[in-house]
């Protein structure tokens, strides 16, 4: 019999024994973990809120990302989508949006932002995000005369422009 067949033909000692069920228990407790792991990591893009501006959906062309409870949104096409003209300085790396007689100025990476020259200190900077510049959507909306609330039933972002909610 060789080396190997000599192992395994062996029988188990008293130890073994008692290991095996043990590691029975361990290997069921890993399999059962990485099975709670997987629908966790597969729900978490589902997390993401939807985002309704004025009654319609927006689609963005990056995932908003959440920071420190703030949700970061692509910058032009929220500005654009609440009616603003946005211009964008790349060597500075800053935002300025206006929409009728407001005028919003960001700074990626700094929390001072200003609005119509009145300084304000901001939660969250923007950022460039894989791309794409991202702003804080709430500072956004509110600065430019929309309302801003968040669903959690819904997961749900909505905003809606002041002058067009205060006529209905």
């Amino acid at each position: 019999m060789s080396p190997i067949h000599r192992f395994f033909a062996r029988p188990a000692s008293p130890g073994f024994r008692k290991l095996k069920p043990a590691a029975a228990v361990a290997a069921a407790a890993l399999i059962a973990g990485a099975g709670l792991l997987a629908p966790v990591q597969a729900d978490a893009a589902k997390e993401l809120p939807r985002i309704i501006i004025n009654g319609t959906s927006y689609d963005m062309n990056h995932d908003p990302v959440i920071e420190k409870g703030r949700t970061l949104v692509p910058l032009r096409g929220v500005f654009e989508a609440m009616g603003a003209q946005v211009d964008w300085n790349q060597f500075d790396q800053s935002i300025k949006a206006t929409k009728g007689t407001t005028t919003i100025e960001l700074t990626v990476n700094k929390t001072a932002a200003s609005i119509n020259g009145n300084k304000v200190e901001l939660d969250v900077p923007a950022r460039n995000l894989s791309g794409a510049t991202m702003v804080p959507l709430r500072f956004v909306s509110e600065s430019l005369g929309a309302y801003c609330w968040y669903n959690p039933d819904q997961n749900l972002i909505n905003i809606t422009d002041k002058a067009a909610s205060d006529k209905s």
